[in-house]
């Protein structure tokens, strides 16, 4: 009995280990939009630098059928990034897709809404 406890145990741990090693790097996303410049901008931020710059980002309209794609970029070294969009009116959001980087795999993320009149 004490040599299948031992066994239980000892999986367990492994089974939490290998969770903790799936675990993905969170990442946070802004965006804001400038009506001069009609285009919206951000920045990728993540206590891993990796998951930092280089990241795709996508800006979507909310429409009653689902979001439409708008535009999309990369983010630079520093996680800032932009995407022109004509003549923008309603509701927009940005999303990062999860990112495989050197350190793990960097979370997915997704910004507030911002409000375009």
């Amino acid at each position: 009995m004490r040599k299948v406890l031992i066994v239980l145990a000892l999986a367990a741990t492994m089974l939490v280990g290998a969770q903790a090693a799936f675990a993905a790097i969170a990442t946070d996303l802004s965006v804001r939009y400038n009506p001069t410049t009609e285009r919206f901008h951000g920045k990728v931020s993540s206590g891993d630098s990796d998951c930092v710059a280089g990241r795709t980002v996508k800006v979507f309209k909310k429409t009653a059928s689902g979001p439409v794609l708008q535009g999309s970029a990369t983010s630079t070294g520093t996680g800032t990034w932009r995407v022109e969009v004509m003549h923008a009116s309603g509701h927009y959001f940005a999303v990062a897709p999860r990112h495989q980087g050197m350190h793990g795999l960097c979370a997915a993320a997704r910004s507030d809404t911002v409000d375009v009149m």
